[in-house]
């Protein structure tokens, strides 16, 4: 076991070396910058300062207050991110039970489900695998601009995202409770849904609230690409330089991620502790334990408030299914949409073909397919894949070195004034501590990675290393919440005890406590290295050349086939992170 732990920490430095003989080494370039340090502080300064009226003078007398406007940009924001979530969570449960290897059935068709399995798991790598704004653009070439478009665009990768995460949560569960029902008599199904899933489901419900969190950003990064979020407004302050205005608006968004930050950690608590049973049964029946048994009023109470906000998403404010064209359009929409996705060489000529033609396209180009493939994979496809690899490479192993280092200091169950419950000394301090490090993760975290692109490119010059920045910032925030959710919700007895024997915080995290999660870290850091592909390749648009710059540079000339090329090498990539994942935990759990 510790010498597969080396071998990762080696792979993963010879990883790192190799995307900076990859990317370079020229992180600043102030020679494509135009006095970088003086933007920066006014940028920073104007967080002092943020605005509650507009910064431009020359709007003209009636335009709706900017306030109220950024009131009305973050509840669309909310609502379409609650939607999105609203079909995600089914969709997510029901095919990360499908992925599951401790929900197969253990008798002679293991091996037939276990390929089914692998399909389901491929298929949600490739849903998942591309971008929310790809998906956007996408869905606005194919239906128009409508509600729905955006939350299909958000509901669709947080549906594949939450049914791999349910899937890898469950099988990193102990199967001890599990074995034991099997050796008392109980079915298969009776020691899943008593020994697996009930162990399984705080860290779901953990993960849950977090991709509720990133919902609610990405819906907020959509605006990037026009549609009415808070992020539009925020881009159209940044590149108008009214930068009291992005801080307004940061301070709100954040403002609504430190709520469901702080919901969520309530609600995790709760499900982690229990609530103490506050009045013995009479008789020791099922039923007299059914009516004392202690209820949780306030997670009861959250989630029925969550309903009625579901609820109330779907039915208030516009439309929501209402079309963006005539119903007389649409289909002439789809049609011409379908016929630019597919390959030029067996594209119909007539931009509404019938099946006929269609059929008659293909088999006139389908010999010139292959070279159309091999062409686009030469030139540029080959170049800009191992850029994204490297961009995503290197800001996921300087995200998971920074938070490594910060989660023993970060995560509640340490730094407190009694850790695991021990009291010890100095800990009022690792609590002040432990509040700082936290708030760093919720404000990394909460800024998207755009800002911090447009930013970092303006100080450091057009290159590949202010994204890898912008992302490693983003996912220190994300990794450290996650890593340190993992280390609450472990059980405390083991780690207890080297601080019993008087043992350190820091050593009871190293001793005990990664040991212990390191499968579910890792689980964690593929996922993140996923999502920063996927993150790549849309910051390519900014100019970098990775997937992302040659999608921006098809999506002008509406060459679709070309874009779903490139995302699907993405795809490509997300689907071989995802199988080395698998394996990598499965030799480290044996």
């Amino acid at each position: 076991m510790l010498f597969g732990r080396r071998w990762l920490l080696i792979i993963l430095a010879l990883a790192f070396a190799w995307t900076v003989t990859r990317l370079g080494t020229n992180i600043v370039n102030l020679s494509e910058t135009a006095d970088p340090w003086s933007t920066t502080s006014r940028f920073f300064t104007a967080a002092f300062s943020p605005s509650f009226t507009d910064e431009n003078t020359t709007l003209p007398v009636g335009v709706t207050p900017f306030l109220e406007r950024v009131g009305h940009d973050l509840l669309r924001t909310f609502r379409y991110a609650l939607i999105a979530m609203s079909m995600a969570i089914p969709i997510g449960l029901i095919f990360g039970l499908l992925a599951s290897e401790l929900a197969l059935p253990t008798n002679r068709l293991r091996p037939l489900f276990n390929i089914f399995r692998w399909s389901i798991r491929m298929l949600l790598s490739l849903v998942r695998a591309i971008h929310e704004l790809i998906w956007a653009l996408l869905f606005l070439a194919a239906v128009g601009d409508s509600p729905i478009t955006a939350c299909l665009a958000l509901g669709l990768p947080a549906a594949a995202i939450l049914g791999k995460v349910y899937s890898e949560l469950i099988d990193e569960q102990n199967r001890s409770a599990q074995q034991i029902i099997r050796s008392s008599g109980g079915s298969a199904t009776q020691s899943f849904l008593g020994g697996i899933l009930p162990a399984a489901l705080p860290d779901m419900v953990s993960y849950t609230l977090y991709r509720f969190e990133c919902s609610l950003r990405a819906s907020a990064v959509l605006g990037f690409i026009g549609i009415e979020t808070i992020g539009l407004g925020i881009s159209r302050s940044f590149e108008n330089l009214y930068y009291g205005e992005v801080w307004t608006q940061l301070y709100i968004l954040i403002a609504l991620v430190v709520l469901v930050e702080a919901i969520g950690n309530l609600i995790r608590k709760r499900l982690r502790d229990g609530r103490p049973r506050t009045s013995q049964p009479d008789q020791i029946t099922e039923t007299q334990l059914r009516k004392t048994r202690p209820k949780n009023s306030l997670v009861r109470s959250l989630g029925l408030a969550g309903f009625v906000a579901i609820i109330a998403a779907w039915n208030l404010g516009d439309v929501l299914l209402k079309p963006a064209v005539f119903e007389s359009q649409r289909s002439d929409r789809l049609s011409r949409f379908f016929a630019h996705l597919t390959p030029d060489p067996v594209a119909p000529k007539n931009p509404v073909p019938t099946w006929d033609e269609r059929t008659a396209a293909w088999e006139a180009g389908s010999d010139q397919l292959l070279p159309w493939v091999t062409d686009l994979w030469n030139d540029p496809g080959q170049e800009a894949l191992a850029n994204t690899i490297a961009m995503s490479l290197a800001a996921i192993i300087l995200a998971g070195s920074a938070a490594i280092i910060l989660i023993p200091w970060g995560a509640r169950t340490l730094a407190s004034t009694k850790p695991l419950g021990l009291a010890m000394h100095g800990g009022k301090i690792r609590t002040l501590i432990g509040a700082a490090v936290r708030s760093l993760f919720i404000l990394t975290r909460a800024v998207p990675e755009y800002l911090y692109a447009f930013l970092l490119i303006g100080i450091l010059g057009p290159s590949a290393w202010p994204l890898v920045l912008a992302l490693a910032l983003h996912n220190l925030g994300i990794l450290g919440r996650l890593w340190g959710e993992v280390i609450e919700n472990s059980p405390p007895s083991e780690p207890r005890q080297i601080l019993t024997l008087g043992g350190s915080r820091f050593q009871t995290f190293l001793g005990a406590l990664v040991p212990m999660s390191l499968n579910r870290f890792l689980l964690f850091f593929f996922y993140r290295w996923e999502s920063c592909v996927r993150e790549a390749t849309v910051l390519g648009m900014l100019g970098v050349s990775s997937l992302g710059y040659y999608i921006s540079l098809r999506q002008a000339f509406l060459q679709y086939d070309q874009i779903l090329f490139f995302a699907l090498l993405g795809a490509a990539a997300v689907i071989a992170g995802d199988i080395l994942s698998d394996v990598l935990r499965k030799k480290l759990r044996s």
